[in-house]
């Protein structure tokens, strides 16, 4: 079985199965083209090893890949288009744990100021609309692809609902949002589509010239503009904040407005998963974790600040 028959076969396999599986399609075509269409009999563990590998410092990335091939190997395997494995037994450490970026009042201040202080000919975005959507991502925590795919009719503005359509893992929800986010959103159209002939298909973020934004634009023009905006970790960090570290701002202001209430945050931690839009539990409940270390930390800061004769490790 010659590899590229294979990996076509094991992907519509899994989306047989009700799975979106995209990254890891990617990743499999990708090794495709690193080792070439060969039979699967002849491949080395060196040149997988190579295409695990790269050519940068091993990453979480590694591991994906290294993931993805040890399943697909195993649907070869049971179906004979192999006899054995070609990845390596022993694995690399796995490096620093990533940690998001947890925006602070301070940093969505400096940003929107960057972003209003802008003009468009030197943007690839108007700057309402980068304004607009910062709000959106740290008002509702959305993920950046479901916020770029929204449409005008995904917005009810007398509800204050939006409509979430099939996205991540083949669902749909409403997200409401608050009454100040849905004016902002309301300001926003009729002034992003004033004069311009539109439908309910028309996206709710646009360009200038009222195209739909590609996630690599908005991606570009936050980088520029976080730079501007001075919001960033230490120039020795390996990782600079994301679009997407608003979603983990989003949840991570949500927990620790229900601790200060005294809510009971085990029982509402199912309402914020589904409100986010999370598959597994599993995948909202790393966020206690995350949220009772800025706990820790915050309350050292406020006890260095309240009792500044008191030494602190």
């Amino acid at each position: 079985m010659n590899l590229s028959k294979a990996v076509e076969g094991y992907i519509v396999h899994k989306r047989s199965l009700g799975m979106a599986f995209r990254s890891d399609a990617v990743r499999l075509r990708a090794f495709v083209r690193a080792i070439g269409n060969c039979d699967m009999r002849f491949i080395k563990p060196v040149q997988v090893r190579q295409f695990l590998d790269g050519t940068g410092p091993v990453t979480y990335f590694w591991f994906s890949k290294y993931h993805t091939l040890t399943a697909f190997y195993r649907y070869a395997i049971a179906r004979g288009y192999c006899s054995k494995s070609p990845l390596p037994i022993n694995v690399p450490v796995k490096p620093e744990k990533f940690q998001p970026y947890i925006y602070t009042n301070r940093d969505m201040k400096r940003l929107i100021e960057a972003a209003d202080s802008r003009h468009r000919h030197v943007w690839l975005l108007e700057p309402s609309t980068v304004r607009t959507l910062l709000l959106l991502l740290y008002g509702s925590g959305l993920r950046i692809s479901e916020a770029l795919h929204l449409r005008i009719a995904d917005f009810d503005a007398d509800a204050g609902v939006l409509t979430i359509r099939e996205t991540k893992f083949f669902k749909s929800r409403f997200v409401p949002i608050g009454p100040d986010l849905a004016r902002v959103l309301c300001d926003y159209m009729k002034r992003q589509w004033a004069g311009r002939t539109r439908t309910d298909a028309t996206p709710l973020f646009g360009t200038h010239k009222g195209e739909p934004i590609l996630r690599q634009t908005a991606e570009l023009v936050f980088k520029r503009l976080r730079e501007e905006a001075g919001v960033s970790r230490s120039k020795e960090a390996r990782y600079q904040p994301r679009l997407h570290d608003f979603r983990h701002t989003f949840a991570v202001v949500r927990l620790v407005t229900w601790y200060r209430e005294g809510k009971n945050v085990q029982r509402l931690l199912p309402h914020l998963s589904v409100y986010l839009g999370h598959g597994r539990l599993q995948d909202t409940q790393r966020y206690l974790t995350m949220t009772t270390e800025l706990l820790k930390h915050a309350s050292r800061c406020f006890e260095q600040y309240a009792r500044p004769e008191v030494p602190h490790v």
